[in-house]
């Protein structure tokens, strides 16, 4: 995957770090409570688009390399029409790719918000891990809690 602009660099971190956080959020004790096959196909699919872009943009640019080496006005118009079609379907399926992958990322969240709304007082006595954050010292804390 030939990465040219800085900013396909930032969208190809954020889609990698989607992927491990997804990843970390399917776990075998969640699976087990209730299917996760929406998040999961939305997940799928928008890295398969994300992937398909970058072939199809590969595409494009070979499209327009022989634009630029063709002396024929006919095959000229051709690769030039080609190249813009290529190149606009790749950006449209990346950045459906990119809204798949955040919609699979946001039920996921949620899902998550409702298993720990939802925790039962025998969940409440086990060891949690509480994040927190002061912002006019800009100390971040972990806190270990263990109810009796």
């Amino acid at each position: 995957m030939c990465l040219r602009h800085p900013h396909k660099k930032i969208v190809a971190f954020i889609t990698i770090c989607c992927a491990l956080l997804l990843i970390a959020e399917i776990s075998p004790v969640h699976a087990a409570e209730r299917p996760r096959v929406l998040t999961i196909a939305l997940f799928a699919s928008g890295i398969g688009l994300k992937f398909a872009s970058v072939f199809l943009e590969n595409s494009a640019q070979d499209s327009y390399d022989q634009y630029l080496s063709t002396a024929i006005q006919d095959d000229i118009a051709q690769h030039r029409d080609d190249y813009t079609s290529k190149h606009d379907l790749s950006v449209a399926m990346s950045r459906t790719g990119i809204g798949l992958v955040g919609l699979a990322m946001l039920i996921s969240v949620f899902d998550e918000l409702n298993l720990i709304s939802r925790s039962s007082s025998a969940q409440s006595a086990r060891l949690r891990l509480n994040p927190g954050y002061n912002p006019r010292t800009r100390e971040t804390t972990l806190m270990f809690q263990r109810q009796f």
